[in-house]
């Protein structure tokens, strides 16, 4: 199975730029400087990100760190097709096939279970067909990424998904360095409990975002005045973001650690069956 290239970056280094990050005042240190994205040469294969894992279908072409093209819409099924076409046409823009893909992300969920799998499907099918990788991302991971893509160090991303009946799927995220994220375990909460939890953070700086309808973001603030609410547009999930996480996954591991495409299974979240808590950063750790 093809490996999406790596550049110059080996093991070694990603090992030492996960250590970089926030000192204990908070302040970011001249180490998290230099670990940024700027350093990390992510070479020039081209990477397919693919979310429809609930009402958000979205798709990104990435050649490296930068986007060639991406197209976001408000779902009304599971499009599977929908998605392949939009695909070959964001390709097409560029001049590209999907013949020409190194490698694919695709996000796992929570979310509709119709839509994850519709993804998931797509997903595993260029997979196996191109035989090049295949990674799943969450999608509360994924959106933690966006809503913390300018966050300093100390801060905390709540990151929320519609989980119908009332719930929503919550994942707490805090930002350690220069792009890389402690992920506390997703729950499934109805909206006092999202609530409770908000008002529960310690952390001084506080950002909510997602799928959050008007009187649930009034509740929000009520619960923790001076937090912000992303606005729609800032809260709508963009699969460069299931990209970018997708790309420091494959690199932090060698081409025989790429498990086969039907690895990557969907994660279905509910109120008895919690997520678990991972890393995930600039330099591969996760």
């Amino acid at each position: 199975m093809s490996s999406i290239s790596d550049g110059q970056l080996n093991p070694e280094s990603m090992a030492m730029a996960s250590k970089h990050g926030a000192n204990s005042s908070g302040d970011s240190s001249v180490g998290e400087r230099n670990a940024g994205w700027w350093d990390d040469d992510a070479g020039s294969d081209l990477l397919l990100a693919i979310d429809s894992s609930s009402r958000t279908g979205s798709l990104a072409v990435l050649r490296g760190h930068y986007v060639l093209a991406e197209a976001s819409w408000t779902a009304t099924g599971p499009g599977g097709a929908l998605h392949l076409g939009y695909a070959e046409l964001l390709l097409q823009s560029h001049g590209y096939r999907v013949a020409d893909l190194k490698a694919v992300a695709v996000a796992i969920g929570p979310g509709s279970f119709t839509g994850i799998r519709a993804g998931l499907s797509l997903g595993q099918g260029l997979s196996s067909a191109l035989d090049v990788p295949l990674v799943g991302i969450s999608t509360l991971e994924a959106l933690a990424w966006q809503l913390g893509c300018t966050a300093k160090s100390g801060d905390f991303i709540c990151a929320v998904v519609s989980a119908g009946r009332g719930l929503v799927h919550l994942g707490l995220s805090e930002v350690t360095g220069s792009g890389s994220f402690v992920h506390r375990p997703p729950s499934t909460v109805t909206a006092d409990e999202l609530c409770a939890s908000v008002a529960a953070i310690p952390n001084e700086c506080v950002i909510v975002g997602g799928e959050i309808e008007p009187d649930l973001a009034r509740q929000i603030v009520a619960a923790r005045p001076g937090l912000t609410v992303a606005n729609p547009v800032t809260g709508q999930r963009r699969a460069a973001y299931v990209a970018m996480a997708g790309l420091a996954l494959l690199r932090s591991r060698s081409e025989a650690e790429n498990p086969g495409p039907e690895s990557v299974q969907p994660v279905y979240l509910n109120r008895e069956n919690p997520g678990r808590a991972t890393t995930s950063g600039w330099s591969g750790e996760r």
